[in-house]
């Protein structure tokens, strides 16, 4: 009996010994790792290690994202009155009926304090915008400043310490760049394409001179208008603002305004409320439409007419100069001096090197402001 109660003793022992190293050893038992318990929190099974390509724009993109936002502007076409009938013993009840127009766009905030930049087509006739950040919080917003020539303009939230993306008007773009578009296509929510700097300083028929796109083939869709532009490395390059119609079966063909003509204008916008530009009062052309100037000069804009009693009048200049330099720059062509003469404010006197007749002269204009012709 006792030899049987030792064997039965034995056995339990030998139980208790085994329990206690499968609760050591297996994790399934107590959670633990097998190779050191006191490691659990460092080891994990590699299927639930997130892993992300190095081959990626996401920091740039993410510079700049939280600063891209989406505008929802809307305008009343008309309103008519509409007879509403009451009872059998009341006269009709006469009711205005609206309708209203509505449009969707994206813009950039450029200042904590909550100015946007966007583009005029979009919010142009509106009498309401709203302005939705990229944390999904909305807020209506007030025009303080806008230019219908370069399609740009500033409206303020009532809202602090956002993300900005400052504009920056040293960084320029060269054909081949890579460049990623930043908008609200459609409303479906932002969205990031990508492209190269397919053209620079492109002018389009029908669009003002003062535009001067750089032309880009990544993604611009109808809701992008008025969205960011920029470098793989975060930096605001361009606000997009136009596409050749895919009507015309075109591919891969937009436009974005460039980060130096948005140094010129947007500090104005801010300041005045509008842009203030010289005038020298001249018609300008390409060498190219002159062959026979063409011939013996190479770089510069030929003046096609000078209008009476302005700058370019009293300054001297006549019809078929051809300006080759102007405030000690090189001029290319005609749009060259035309932004060149625009971006400088009006009262300031310009040097101008002029060939006539193969003759080099130097005058001297003094700009006045730019009239307003849309009036």
């Amino acid at each position: 009996m006792q030899k049987k109660q030792l064997f039965m003793l034995l056995c339990i022992v030998a139980g208790v010994a085994m329990g206690l190293a499968l609760y050591r050893f297996i994790p399934a038992l107590n959670g633990t790792s097998v190779a050191n318990p006191s490691q659990q929190n460092n080891v994990a099974p590699s299927i639930f290690k997130r892993k992300f390509s190095s081959h990626s724009y996401h920091e740039g993109i993410m510079k700049v994202a939280p600063s891209v936002v989406s505008i929802y502007s809307s305008e009343t076409i008309y309103k008519s009155p509409v007879s509403r009938l009451q009872g059998a013993n009341e006269e009709p009840v006469i009711a205005p009926r609206e309708r209203r127009s509505t449009s969707q766009g994206s813009g950039v905030i450029i200042d904590p304090n909550g100015l946007v930049l966007t583009n005029w087509h979009l919010i142009e006739h509106a009498d309401e915008i709203n302005v939705v950040l990229s944390d999904g919080s909305l807020h209506s917003a007030t025009i303080i400043g806008h230019d219908s020539e370069t399609d740009l303009a500033v409206v303020k939230i009532n809202a602090t310490h956002l993300p900005a993306a400052p504009v920056n008007a040293e960084i320029g773009l060269r054909v081949g760049d890579i460049v990623l578009a930043i908008g609200n296509p459609f409303g479906v929510g932002q969205t990031i394409t990508q492209g190269i700097v397919s053209a620079t300083a492109r002018q389009v028929a029908g669009a003002s001179a003062w535009q001067n796109f750089v032309q880009i083939d990544a993604a611009i869709n109808p809701g992008n208008s008025g969205g960011a532009l920029i470098s793989p490395d975060g930096d605001l390059v361009g606000i997009n603002t136009a596409v050749f119609l895919r009507d015309n079966g075109a591919e891969g063909i937009g436009f974005a305004i460039p980060a130096q003509l948005l140094g010129q204008i947007v500090p104005q916008l801010i300041q005045n409320g509008r842009v203030s530009r010289g005038w020298l009062g001249i018609g300008a052309d390409d060498l190219q439409m002159f062959p026979g100037i063409n011939r013996v000069v190479d770089k510069g804009a030929v003046i096609t007419g000078v209008l009476e009693s302005s700058p370019a009048h009293f300054g001297g200049l006549k019809p078929y100069d051809v300006v080759i330099a102007a405030n000690q720059q090189p001029i290319a062509n005609a749009t060259e001096l035309l932004l060149l003469i625009s971006g400088m404010p009006p009262g300031s006197e310009v040097p101008l090197k002029v060939l006539r007749n193969g003759e080099a002269l130097t005058l001297v204009a003094q700009l006045l402001e730019r009239p307003n012709f849309e009036r």
